[in-house]
């Protein structure tokens, strides 16, 4: 008997209440499908891949949840907000506007983050990278009164114990004066928070 490989990926389209849900067939993950969505200016997405897709967005003013694994993450000329992960690739980010009234967080695990906020942008940031370096063009004022030690006890059978004070690796610092909360997390790469034209 001969192997027949089967070609065909399957793709669903689901609309209720006007959410919109598009999702293919795959099982095991086998085959690459590309998909290429058009939609309004104004709108909200939920995004999501595993292995060897990236997701790219453009032009798109709304909420914006983002989550790849292997792959990579490009948003640009987006206004709104986000919350985008990219697990083993670069996340790439460019604002044109911001919701001054939502958070915005954007992570990875071995990839680069580099996002570009508009320069008259009023926030408080939460940096961190275990691995990497941060920079920035923005004139950044670190804040330490929020920096506090973590302690844990840990039991031991029949033993004292021991105390644990922990200080996390991260960095808190305002621009413009402080306003929305923007997080960046990063393990094995290096975080750029670039000030648009």
């Amino acid at each position: 008997m001969k192997l027949i490989p089967n070609n065909s990926t399957g793709l669903t389209v689901e609309e209720d209440d006007n959410v919109v849900t598009v999702s293919t067939g795959m099982r095991g993950g086998s085959r690459t499908v590309d998909l290429t969505l058009r939609v309004p200016t104004n709108c909200s997405m939920h995004l999501s891949t595993v292995n060897d897709g990236n997701i790219e967005v453009e032009n798109v003013n709304g909420d914006l949840e983002i989550n790849n694994t292997n792959g990579s993450v490009r948003l640009t000329g987006i206004s709104g907000s986000a919350v985008a992960h990219a697990l083993n690739e670069d996340l790439t980010a460019t604002f044109v506007k911001l919701d001054p009234q939502k958070q915005l967080s954007f992570s990875s695990l071995n990839g680069k983050i580099d996002v570009t906020l508009p320069s008259d942008v009023k926030a408080n940031v939460y940096m961190k990278s275990d691995q990497g370096e941060i920079y920035s063009d923005f004139d950044l004022k670190i804040l330490t009164e929020n920096i506090s030690p973590s302690v844990t006890k840990e039991e031991n059978k029949g033993k004292k114990g021991k105390f644990r004070v922990s200080v996390e690796k991260a960095m808190r610092a305002s621009i413009n004066g402080g306003g929305q909360e923007i997080q960046f997390t990063n393990f094995n790469g290096d975080i750029y928070i670039r000030k648009g034209k």
